[in-house]
């Protein structure tokens, strides 16, 4: 947990009424979002907040009603930030030795990025994932369309959505993300052209698909996600 205020960010939300002022800032410490094109406010896909229960409860009646908060960060300036309708919130508590009362933690992701689950909304056209590893990208992909795609392939198909421009990266805080953009009857179209033209191939085996990639979220030990497909 060194420099850990050198990773992480803050979340605030100001509210005004004719009586009442209410203004909370905590600590965030993951962010996914993307800029709006005229650039001075973004889409939040991703927001993960530690407060105590009144910071957090404050922030979840927000989100509830698609309210408008301000992000900063080390490398980030003050951006105005907002999940929109629909978003999924996940709350859960920390205890921590020595302290009294366990912290809140709260989770919020936007409907879009809800959808990326396995089977998802199949004729999406694009796709927000929360890290860049190439191996990890084409996964997702996969399971999300139910693309016959292989862990072998992951180079090819990132250099594939780069020469397409079909890549974008987000905003983040604590994570790499991106978008992919393209549809599952385009991503086969592309399998299906290099595997005739001998670009990639299927290779012969006796055993399942196992597939590794590298999750390197910052301020945390890299971890792995191994899932092996038969």
């Amino acid at each position: 947990m060194k420099n850990a205020h050198l990773r992480t960010g803050k979340l605030q939300f100001i509210k005004v009424l004719r009586d009442t002022a209410t203004d909370v800032t905590l600590h965030l410490d993951r962010l996914v979002a993307e800029r709006a094109a005229e650039g001075g406010s973004a889409q939040c896909h991703l927001l993960s907040v530690i407060g105590n229960d009144q910071e957090v409860a404050a922030i979840a009646a927000a989100i509830a009603d698609e309210a408008r908060f301000y992000a900063t960060a080390p490398a980030l300036d003050r951006l105005m930030i907002s999940l929109g309708k629909d978003p999924e919130v996940f709350r859960a508590s920390i205890n921590i030795p020595g302290r009294r009362r366990p912290l809140r933690h709260l989770i919020a992701i936007s409907a879009e990025l809800a959808r990326t689950r396995i089977g998802g909304d199949p004729r999406a056209r694009r796709t927000i994932l929360v890290e860049s590893d190439p191996t990890f990208l084409l996964y997702r992909l996969g399971a999300r369309f139910g693309l016959p795609v292989l862990p072998e392939w992951n180079d090819w198909f990132v250099r594939m959505i780069e020469s397409k421009n079909s890549v974008e990266r987000l905003i983040g805080i604590g994570c790499d993300p991106v978008v992919v953009k393209g549809t599952k009857k385009r991503f086969l179209g592309w399998i299906g052209h290099a595997l005739r033209r001998a670009v990639i191939h299927i290779p012969e085996r006796s055993q399942g698909v196992r597939w590794q990639a590298a999750i390197a979220f910052q301020g945390a030990e890299e971890s792995e996600l191994t899932v092996l497909n038969t």
